[in-house]
């Protein structure tokens, strides 16, 4: 799956090991369009993952957004991660350096009015999802 993204005009995890987030978005974006799967999606975030091997950032520094998301899509079967979170998420990367706070209190806004117990019914069953 990542040899797919290989041919994208930018590196996946900058040299620094700083995850690029408009690789994210791509992802994310061909995922909501239905031109991947979310079984797809996990893949390449575990690859990214392991290749990056991202360290902890305070949620201060910018670039704790792009881990963040990518620890999130590294385990998104376990965490219920679906399609119709795609636009928070998107949202999330699309924080404007300097107001990582207000990207950081709406992320956790945004999965703390989740009804999970709805979530867990709705993909119990289903093949990807550990529910």
């Amino acid at each position: 799956m990542l040899k797919r993204y290989a041919q994208l005009p930018y590196d996946l995890v900058e040299e620094d090991r700083m995850i690029d987030r408009q690789v994210l978005r791509d992802l994310l974006r061909k995922w909501q369009r239905g031109e991947i799967t979310e079984g797809d999606v996990h893949e390449v975030a575990e690859e990214l993952w392991q290749k990056s091997a991202p360290p902890k950032y305070d949620e201060s520094d910018p670039r704790s957004i792009a881990v963040e998301v990518l620890m999130h899509l590294d385990i998104m079967n376990q965490q219920w991660i679906t399609v119709e979170d795609v636009p928070a998420i998107l949202d999330f990367l699309d924080t404007p350096p300097g107001e990582e706070a207000r990207g950081w209190a709406e992320w956790k806004r945004y999965w703390n009015n989740i009804d999970w117990d709805a979530r867990q019914k709705r993909l119990a069953g289903h093949g990807f999802y550990i529910a």
